[in-house]
């Protein structure tokens, strides 16, 4: 008769172990001294704000990042790592928040990416044994998903159904699902909650990160908190609501407050006027008014639709309702080049896919949108080109060896400040800056913050989109949250705290 006492620490020993991890880069302590233990058959959920680590942390777990101290346990074995096959061979599986299926492949293509059943000496494909793999993994999930369907023709929640049953075709024991429903409707979102819970209660662990915490409490047995790159607490799910969660996350009891002095906000006819702005699918209904002068923030989590508006006000993409008024006229862009022409301009959040041209010079970069002005029978002026960029590069101290050194060789925050002055020199009269700090060092990000309150001095109106609940509230004169495609509130950010707005996002 085995030891019933036995049998209980088997039970609760953990699948995946992490001790004492650490994990820096350059200038960065990205982790520091990070526990973590997962069982099976539980969902441990990870939360925290953007930079907390979290995205770093399940980068180790896969073998993406190598810990630079520290200690990974499988099945109470000590493991190493050397790249990401090393994770899965041992049944550790990730979902990413971007999707990455191959879109001209079908779904069972897709499904069985990288474990494709062989015959004939691994010569040929097995069809039929991948078709019954397929079909038997999706069989689990409880979806009935055409087989022969490409995968660009899914919706998005089914691309994460393929993404979900790829994993669990390769064997994952522990499947870690990183930030799964942001782009997915209500609807969508709890069936694939529920389908979360049908794979816990067959025995796979499951690591769930997400900022959307009435998820992570309907789903968890164990709650991790991370900020600054550390665990700053560890809840099992009945000592866990969203007031505690928000108050580890930012680190301050509900009391203490950050505050910012009153701004004294512009008087008379707002520059630019949104009203019941709509697109389907992305957001909806969403008004807001925007004066000379003043710095409106935007904060919301992923998802949240706040960069599809900014898009859409921008002539990127096409409204299904609602009226934009930019200095009293109603106004329906066809495309970008018009609302540059109306004098507004926007600096979107994936600077270095669409923000910046690498392979040109920083003269080339800050000039493109004015070449025009600076051109004499289809001659660049070169000297007037000069002129402009080396009025930008002195009012923004940007860091360059020359004029013509690539911009892709400069710092984060040098190439945000070139394609501010790339904007400023159009004459534009409204900002879209969306998430204006993302990816730059702490005195590059200190200096973009100081240009950007000159600039609302000097009576540009800008609108800001940030994740970091703390720039917005220091930037910002007024604060509007948005969540999952609402308007949830506007505050004047001199009432604004972390806490209140991380509450609103959430709701």
């Amino acid at each position: 008769m085995s030891d019933p006492t036995s049998q209980t620490s088997e039970a609760r020993r953990p699948i995946l172990e992490l001790r004492g991890i650490r994990k820096a880069f350059p200038g960065v302590l990205a982790l520091d001294d990070v526990d973590l233990k997962v069982f099976p058959g539980a969902v441990h959920s990870l939360v925290g704000e953007n930079g907390a680590g979290k995205s770093t942390l399940i980068n180790v777990m896969v073998s993406l990042f190598q810990p630079d101290i520290g200690e990974i346990r499988i099945d109470g074995k000590s493991v190493r790592f050397s790249r990401p096959a090393d994770a899965r061979a041992l049944g550790i599986g990730l979902v990413p928040q971007e999707l990455n299926l191959v879109p001209h492949l079908t779904v069972m293509e897709n499904i069985l990416l990288g474990t494709t059943p062989l015959r004939f000496g691994n010569t040929a494909v097995d069809w039929r044994a991948m078709r019954a793999r397929a079909a038997e993994v999706l069989d689990l999930i409880g979806e009935k998903i055409d087989l022969d369907a490409e995968a660009s023709i899914l919706s998005v929640a089914h691309q994460q159904l393929v993404q979900i049953a790829r994993a669990l075709a390769q064997d994952a024991r522990i499947l870690i699902l990183d930030e799964p429903t942001a782009s997915l409707s209500i609807p969508e979102a709890d069936r694939l909650l529920a389908l979360v819970e049908q794979l816990r209660d067959k025995g796979c662990a499951i690591i769930y990160v997400s900022h959307r915490l009435p998820e992570v409490l309907r789903l968890s047995d164990q709650i991790t908190v991370m900020r600054n790159g550390r665990k700053v607490a560890l809840l099992d799910r009945a000592e866990a609501n969203e007031a505690i969660l928000v108050r580890h996350m930012i680190g301050r009891d509900a009391q203490q407050r950050d505050r910012k002095p009153t701004a004294v906000l512009p008087t008379g006819q707002p520059i630019l006027e949104v009203s019941g702005l709509s697109r389907v699918g992305e957001f909806e209904d969403v008004s807001f008014s925007l004066h000379r002068g003043e710095i409106l923030g935007i904060a919301g989590l992923i998802g949240a639709g706040r960069t599809e508006l900014a898009r859409c006000i921008f002539g990127d993409t096409r409204r299904s309702s609602g009226r934009v008024v930019l200095d009293g006229r109603p106004i329906e862009f066809q495309h970008p080049s018009e609302a540059i022409r109306q004098g507004i301009a926007y600096v979107p959040e994936e600077r270095k896919r669409l923000g910046i041209f690498p392979a040109l010079g920083v003269a080339e970069n800050m000039t493109l949108p004015i070449l025009s002005r600076l051109s004499r029978l289809f001659q660049i002026r070169w000297g007037r080109q000069r002129g402009v960029t080396d009025e930008f590069v002195r009012k923004f101290a940007i860091k360059i060896s020359s004029q013509d050194q690539l911009i892709r060789n400069l710092s984060g925050g040098n190439q945000q400040k070139v394609i501010l002055g790339r904007w400023l020199a159009t004459g534009c009269r409204v900002l879209l800056l969306d998430e204006p700090t993302r990816g730059i060092d702490v005195n590059a990000k200190f200096e973009i913050h100081r240009i950007l309150r000159e600039l609302a001095e000097a009576g540009l109106a800008i609108l800001v989109i940030s994740s970091e609940f703390e720039e917005v509230i220091g930037l910002a004169d007024q604060i509007i949250v948005m969540h999952e495609g609402r308007l949830k509130g506007r505050i004047p950010a001199s009432e604004a705290t972390q806490e209140k707005l991380l509450t609103m996002a959430v709701a």
